[in-house]
This record gives C-alpha cells, sequence and structure tokens, in this order.
C-alpha cells in the first residue's frame, strides 16, 4: 500500500483516478502479481496504467475493467498471450483509443473483433482482429462478459473459479463503495477485514453470523484470496 497516491481532480470521475498498485489489483482480481506486472511492462506491454508514483505504476478502476477483460479471455476464452499482443494493437489503431476494450465493443469468438458501428448505407459490421487473413462480417453479438462486470460497468465481480462457474459473484469492486477495495457483494464489508479475523482463527461460520451473512459467501471470499495472502492457520 503506498501513501500519497494522486488526488481526484476537478470533475474527474472516480473510476479514472490511479487508486491502486499492480500488486493491490493482482490480489483483488485473484491473478497472479507477476503477470500483471508483464502485461505493463517490456517492449510490447499489452496495457497502459493510467498514472504514476515516481515509476509505481498505478491503476484506475477503469483499468482493472481492462485488465480483467483480457484475464477472461485468457482464462474463460482461452485466448494466447501471442495472439492477443497482435490483437490488442490492431485494436487500438483501428479504433484509434488507448482503451479499445473499454471504449468499443468487442465480441469474442474463435478470433477477437472490433464491431464497427453502421453509419449511412453502411451497415454496422465486425473487424477481425490480429489477423489479416479473415474476412469482415456482420456479427450475432456474443455478450463476452458475461456477469463479470455490470451491464453499467460501475461494478466488478471479479471470482477466481469464473472460467469452471460462471454465476457466483460472492465479491465486487466498486469506486462509490469503500473507496474501491474489494468488498462482499451487495455490502460494504472489506473482504480483507475478513481475512484478518480468518488468520486469528475464527471459523467462517463466526464470521457469518456476526455480520449475518450467508456462510457460503463468506467461504467464497475467503478461498478467492486464499492464493495472495497469508495463509490461514
Amino acid at each position: 500500500m503506498y501513501k500519497n497516491k494522486p488526488i481526484r481532480a476537478l470533475r474527474q470521475s472516480l473510476e479514472s483516478l490511479p487508486t491502486y498498485t499492480i500488486r493491490e489489483a493482482a490480489t483483488f482480481l485473484a491473478m497472479s502479481a507477476n503477470t500483471l506486472f508483464s502485461w505493463y511492462s517490456g517492449s510490447r506491454p499489452i496495457l497502459k496504467p493510467s498514472g504514476f508514483i515516481g515509476k509505481i505504476a498505478l491503476l484506475s478502476f477503469e483499468d482493472l475493467e481492462e485488465v480483467y477483460k483480457i484475464y477472461l479471455l485468457r482464462s474463460k476464452h482461452s485466448k494466447s498471450m501471442q495472439y492477443l499482443r497482435d490483437a490488442l494493437p490492431d485494436a487500438r489503431d483501428r479504433s484509434g483509443s488507448d482503451h479499445p476494450l473499454l471504449t468499443h465493443e468487442i465480441d469474442v469468438m474463435d478470433r477477437l473483433a472490433l464491431i464497427v458501428p453502421g453509419r449511412g448505407r453502411r451497415k454496422r459490421r465486425a473487424v477481425i482482429l490480429g489477423d489479416s487473413s479473415k474476412p469482415d462480417y456482420i456479427p450475432e453479438v456474443v455478450k463476452s462478459w458475461g456477469v463479470r462486470i455490470s451491464k453499467d460497468r460501475s461494478e466488478i465481480f471479479p471470482w477466481r473459479y469464473a472460467s469452471d462457474d460462471d454465476t457466483s459473484t460472492p465479491v465486487s469492486l466498486n469506486p462509490e463503495i469503500m473507496s474501491g477495495r474489494l468488498v462482499l457483494s451487495g455490502t460494504r464489508i472489506p473482504v480483507n477485514m475478513l481475512w484478518g479475523r480468518a488468520l486469528k482463527g475464527e471459523r467462517p461460520e463466526e464470521i457469518a453470523d456476526d455480520y449475518r451473512l450467508d456462510v457460503t459467501q463468506v467461504r467464497q471470499a475467503l478461498s478467492h484470496i486464499d492464493k495472495a495472502l497469508p495463509k490461514v492457520a
């Protein structure tokens, strides 16, 4: 946790405020910190951070949405990093946006496709990304992100086991709730507070009873971060 993070500017949205370190973001999203660091570094970084403290990259809630979409493309849709390193720069070039996964509709099938809205007599179409040999086509739109990102994009529901379980949403991130920290969905209870109690030897049933929570949600929340934080004794 770094102090003296950027202060919100006048009229700046909470979603765009850089407030997470890469390690914090990785913990909340239940992914490898080394993997996330690699996405923002090297000669061909996939992503660009919203801010810095010195040389330390800081991510915004919007960055987390972008990160989690790539994570889902890798874990749920089995897209290779080699392909994504070609497809995402292609998407930036074609869309004119530094963050096409946020600003444009992306269709997920065998390849990613950038959805181009219709104009005048030109019909809505999709442009295949990262593979010029594939023709453009008129897509049947696939909702790629499922239940993991809310329709208004104000909330992310990360889940360590999302590749096999597309219904559970035990934890969530929302910049309007507890400064964007990871909480139990539908509450303002930080997951790291539950983890602290578990470290002291309290059972999930005891924690759930104190907060009037469903014990299954408490167990799921703890399992979501159990590889990123110290082990419960």
